[in-house]
């Protein structure tokens, strides 16, 4: 009995690559985007993350890049975990949040380090209050699509292998 339990316990990590929660990384100094280039701590705004399941993770200075190198046929398909700022919170430096699971305001008067149309919020409700006072419109991560982003395609565009 010992040796059939201890065999459903072996192989209950073979059916693939497993994958482990992952965090968010904390930006430094260090922290370039992967898009501009630019030192991501010298910005206002909201910032972004992808997470990839080797552990790698490419790192951005706003949403608008984050977007951009999502929809890029090269971005890496093994995505993992994706985060951007809650910018509904007082201290929006650090915490960050779901992209998935954001509410993005887009069209609106404010913007971010690279002009961003897309301010993220945790809660629809803070979103819905943002368009009150600045204009724009609610839209979840899955509504941003590739063609949202041609007007604001001034990046020039570097993509890792």
């Amino acid at each position: 009995m010992t040796a059939i339990c201890l065999l459903v316990l072996v192989c209950s990590g073979c059916s693939g690559e497993m994958e482990r929660p992952v965090g968010a990384v904390e930006l430094t100094r260090k922290h370039a985007c992967a898009v501009c280039g630019m030192i991501l701590v010298d910005f206002p705004g909201a910032k972004g993350q992808i997470h990839y399941t080797d552990g790698k993770y490419d790192v951005f200075c706003g949403t608008m890049d984050m977007f951009t190198y999502y929809w890029q046929p090269d971005t890496p398909k093994n995505i993992v975990a994706i985060y951007t700022n809650d910018m509904g919170d007082a201290n929006w430096k650090t915490k960050w949040i779901d992209a998935r699971k954001a509410f993005y305001v887009c069209d609106t008067k404010k913007s971010g380090a690279m002009g961003d149309p897309f301010m993220p919020f945790l809660d629809e409700e803070k979103a819905g209050n943002f368009v009150k006072l600045y204009g724009g419109e609610v839209l979840g991560f899955d509504n941003i699509t590739p063609d949202m982003l041609k007007p604001f395609q001034g990046h020039n565009i570097h993509t890792k292998p």
